[in-house]
């Protein structure tokens, strides 16, 4: 049989060459993708129509500067917050409206904040903040225009937290509290949403420490109770309540005899108030009435009141000081 023509093993000599020269071809430069529009940066057309609203800006951050309102020379510009679309002033305002910013959604609202303001707190609104995660968005606590208050808060603390936080309100009310009007302010404490962490820094760090130090240590003896930080809780909270209480000292429970519900939620002591001498004269004794060093001590294991040598307590052998 006459084989095919154009079939032979001599006829594909021009295939590697044609290999070669396809992938030895300069290439076109693929195409850059498409950059968004620039930023429009307008403030003077929108005073043209909204005449006088760059006067609720005076004196605060956000106020436009007069003679460079507009584009890069402007500091701050009205389309910097209110974005959309530059039909809204050359066209027809009502077919092309600009957003609310204050009606945006908790998200949308802190990255739109966020293209100027690059702080932690910001950064917690980005993230995994507890006002963030209640859909909280920032227009609920600061006010832009006809504002003069600090950092553009609606009205100072505790009368902002408390709008949301009504429960609070009526923990101050309380016997034993913090003095929040005036004296201490809510993100003494809470300052830890600046960081996306719980809101009462129990994170391994002593909030408490920054006003009472005196309590904090170091000491020798530790009572592990009051440096027991965590995320679930611990430390100067497990005795306190740090929003207001009706037992004196902001404590949660009652210390005293004889069962002192405070101490005994972690110290059984079988046979403690029972003993000989404790059973006795010391029946129904709070328990730091001997236990005076609760924050931890600088001499005692036991936390116990020096005077207490005194008193003839180590004559037994029960205490060793």
């Amino acid at each position: 049989m006459m084989p095919r023509p154009g079939i032979g093993p001599g006829r594909w000599w021009w295939l590697p060459g044609l290999l070669l020269g396809v992938l030895l071809a300069p290439r076109a430069p693929h195409a850059a993708p498409a950059s968004p529009p620039p930023r429009e940066r307008v403030s003077t057309a929108c005073l043209d129509c909204h005449g006088g609203r760059d006067s609720t800006l005076a004196g605060s951050v956000h106020a436009l500067r007069k003679g460079a309102a507009d584009g890069a020379d402007a500091r701050i510009a009205c389309t910097d917050c209110h974005t959309g679309d530059r039909r809204h002033w050359e066209d027809d305002p009502a077919t092309y409206p600009m957003p609310h910013v204050a009606t945006l959604p908790a998200a949308a609202e802190a990255r739109l904040c966020a293209t100027c303001h690059q702080t932690a707190h910001q950064q917690a609104m980005l993230e995994r903040g507890p006002h963030a995660a209640n859909a909280v968005n920032c227009s609920g606590c600061h006010a832009v225009h006809g504002n003069r208050h600090a950092a553009l808060v609606q009205r100072p603390q505790p009368e902002l937290c408390y709008s949301c936080h009504s429960a609070t309100r009526a923990e101050f009310a309380r016997a034993s509290r913090h003095p929040v009007e005036g004296v201490v302010r809510c993100t003494d404490c809470h300052s830890s949403l600046d960081a996306a962490r719980k809101p009462l820094a129990r994170d391994g760090t002593n909030v408490c420490g920054r006003c009472h130090a005196q309590y904090e240590g170091p000491f020798p003896y530790e009572h592990p109770a009051a440096q027991d930080f965590s995320t679930d809780g611990g430390g100067c909270i497990a005795c306190h309540d740090p929003h207001g209480s009706n037992l004196p000292r902001m404590l949660r429970l009652p210390y005293e005899g004889a069962r002192a519900p405070l101490c005994t939620q972690c110290h059984s002591v079988p046979g403690h108030a029972r003993n000989s001498m404790h059973g006795t004269q010391w029946a129904g004794k709070a328990c730091n009435d001997c236990h005076s060093d609760i924050h931890g001590s600088y001499d005692n294991r036991l936390f116990l009141r020096p005077s207490m040598r005194d008193a003839g307590c180590s004559n037994a052998g029960c205490h060793h000081f």
